[in-house]
């Protein structure tokens, strides 16, 4: 199988320089011909025929290279399939948009997760990004350990994603007949997108055909946040760190691992349940995020960190991640095992459950009164010393 590298550039002369520079710096197998393809949505204005220099006069040393100008602006949805669909030409496509950069590892990792989890229906792709923020809460998403180079999520992210021409089709399929509509296993965040968006497209493939993509460990891409399609100015929320040097990878089978979440960042029941001895035999939803609400639980239990009226059992809210607080019976009251109709749902219990998860996950980042005030003083005299 021949894996292709497709950019996706549209009216960023400098981030396309930027990810190709990347590119040129990454480490490709000896005696291996690696396609690359520059697919240039069509835009207006100055950038445009800049960016279509860029791409015309890099010059790729590891393989065939083709640049496509297309004729009509497809938008990012629209160019999005554009590249899956590059998948039935080459075997498999590894799709990166133009405000990245890879590490320089990046195309040994998606080759192996490719191959790895090819033959598995389950798996819808693969991403590059070492995602570390859940996108629903703004906090950080920290997978547990359990030995892989892999952890699962049954979301897509951006920020590099590959497809096998199986995997990209067995979407393209369901796409043709399929819209997006509210489903228990759907968080409602993706029915908020809007018209030019293959985010919620995929999600929804995701929810209801019961699939997974494959995130790794650490980092193979990180993002600049260039202002663009998504963003009026500059971000510097998808900085991440990357890997620098190649590794073994361990690739388990997705029966054989224990970091599997589901479409809301929570791990599945069945994965905590035989890791925790207290859970052992018992029927339960997750929701240790509290992003989900009543429609969207399937038992008549859950262990959440919303307020209940009454709990089963309950744990602390200490360690990270959170599910080792269950695991390791830390003691305490901030998550509980509850019957679903003992879990409060009003604006009050939201509102508590937000404050108790922000104070977990950012009581060590903040700084003590007195280094704040150091910081103040050193910014103010900075300023001063201008004049």
């Amino acid at each position: 199988m021949t894996t292709a590298i497709v950019v996706l550039g549209y009216n960023r002369p400098d981030a396309l320089t930027r990810l190709l520079a990347s590119l040129d710096r990454a480490y490709y197998p000896p005696q291996t011909s690696v396609p690359l393809v520059i697919s240039l949505d069509q835009g207006a204005g100055p950038g445009t025929q800049a960016t279509a220099d860029v791409a015309h006069s890099f010059e790729w040393r590891f393989g065939s290279k083709l640049v496509t100008e297309r004729p009509d602006h497809l938008g990012v949805a629209g160019h999005f399939r554009a590249a899956g669909d590059l998948s039935r030409d080459y075997g498999s496509v590894i799709i990166l948009e133009d405000d990245l950069t890879v590490a320089p590892p990046f195309f040994q990792y998606a080759t192996q997760v490719l191959d790895a989890y090819d033959g598995d229906p389950r798996i819808a792709g693969a991403c590059l990004y070492g995602l570390g923020f859940n996108g629903f809460t703004h906090q950080p998403f920290l997978p547990i350990d359990d030995g892989a180079g892999v952890t699962f999520l049954g979301v897509p992210y951006t920020q590099g994603l590959c497809f096998s021409v199986r995997q990209w089709d067995a979407f393209a399929d369901w796409n043709a007949l399929e819209q997006v509509e509210a489903c228990p296993d759907l968080h409602p965040a993706f029915l908020r997108f809007g018209p030019d968006e293959w985010f919620p497209d995929f999600a929804a493939y995701m929810a209801e055909t019961c699939r997974f993509f494959s995130f790794p460990r650490v980092s193979l891409t990180v993002g600049w946040g260039d202002a663009g399609a998504h963003f009026a100015d500059r971000t510097s929320w998808f900085q991440a760190p990357i890997q620098l040097a190649q590794r073994e990878l361990q690739l388990p089978a997705l029966d054989d691992s224990k970091a599997i979440y589901d479409g809301f960042f929570e791990l599945l029941p069945d994965r905590l349940s035989t890791m925790a001895p207290a859970l052992r035999g018992l029927d339960f939803d997750v929701d240790l995020n509290a992003t989900k609400q009543a429609t969207h639980l399937r038992t008549d239990h859950v262990l959440t960190t919303r307020p209940v009226r009454k709990a089963m059992m309950t744990f602390g809210l200490t360690m990270y991640p959170p599910e080792i607080n269950v695991l390791m019976q830390v003691p305490g009251t901030e998550i509980s095992l509850a019957h679903r109709d003992d879990v409060r749902w009003g604006a009050w219990a939201e509102t508590e459950a937000r404050r108790r998860l922000n104070t977990y996950h950012w009581r060590r980042h903040r700084s003590s009164r007195r280094q704040s005030l150091r910081f103040m003083t050193a910014r103010a005299m900075g300023w001063l010393r201008r004049f």
